[in-house]
């Protein structure tokens, strides 16, 4: 009798420990790791630079929370860094009343004038500190890069520069096409890497060089051949370089942008329709 009963309790004792083990044992989606703190999510810094000359009021606020705006102001060259985890919209002048725009985390914007001299906010390239916000990347469309390069007639012996190259598609095709050599610049590490690897897939590695760098610093004085799709006041910014470094004769090729000051240097201009029907202008000069 005592033998069973001793039996008895150790099969008890089985059955309670095994029961025990799986009430504790951590399942995937059971009560145990729902009950975990949920973690809120890492804010991702706005950046807005004015590159205007002058300063800039404007209000921010979460979207839809238009009450909680918060008035601020933009110095010269200045840069606001907003931590955020959701959308903002920024409110400023432009004309005779009050414009908004959606800001999304972890993007760089830029306060700079349109085509009819007016403030307005542009998707920039970076939010750095240390180096000038020419343009964003915006690729040139085949037809405005074919049209481009036909009305600099590239040899191999040229030397094309292309100032903020994006993913590199002009020095590529100048090397492709017309044997020229080609160094891009750019101060966005994602845009070498598309140029490098282009310029491989075209097999045109030994003739074009892509360089990351804020192109304010560079050297263009190599250049035979310069292109350029910025803006006008990021041309205007170049300018002075330009005057100092090139070579009189230097050919130089912009996107639909002029470059202010330079009237009496402009040679021909031209407009292109791209596949989509839409009309791009295209401004050549000669230093």
């Amino acid at each position: 009798m005592r033998r069973e009963m001793r039996i008895g309790l150790i099969i008890a004792f089985a059955a309670v420990a095994i029961g025990c083990f799986f009430l504790l044992r951590e399942k995937p989606g059971d009560a145990t790791s729902s009950s975990a703190p949920l973690r809120p999510p890492k804010p991702k810094e706005i950046t807005i630079r004015n590159v205007t000359k002058e300063v800039i009021a404007y209000s921010i606020a979460p979207a839809g929370q238009e009450a909680k705006a918060v008035e601020k102001s933009l110095a010269v060259g200045a840069i606001d860094r907003i931590p955020a985890v959701e959308t903002m919209v920024v409110t400023y002048k432009k004309y005779s009343g009050e414009v908004s725009y959606s800001l999304f985390p972890g993007k760089p914007y830029s306060f700079r004038y349109d085509t009819a001299g007016k403030i307005d906010i542009w998707v920039g390239a970076h939010g750095r500190a240390d180096a000038e916000d020419l343009a964003p990347f915006v690729p040139t469309p085949p037809e405005v890069v074919a049209k481009m390069l036909e009305m600099v007639h590239p040899t191999k012996d040229s030397v094309v520069y292309d100032i903020g190259c994006g993913d590199g598609r002009i020095v590529v095709e100048a090397a492709s096409k017309y044997g020229a050599h080609g160094v891009g610049i750019d101060i966005d590490p994602e845009r070498i890497k598309e140029s490098k690897e282009n310029a491989r897939k075209s097999g045109v590695e030994r003739l074009v060089k892509f360089r990351e760098e804020d192109a304010t610093k560079s050297d263009f004085s190599a250049a035979t051949i310069v292109t350029l799709y910025l803006l006008p006041e990021s041309n205007e910014l170049l300018r002075p370089k330009f005057e100092k470094e090139l070579k009189p004769g230097v050919l130089i090729v912009t996107h639909n942008y002029i470059i202010p000051g330079w009237d009496g240097k402009e040679i021909e201009s031209t407009t292109v329709t791209d596949s989509e029907g839409k009309e791009h202008s295209v401004f050549l000069y000669r230093r």
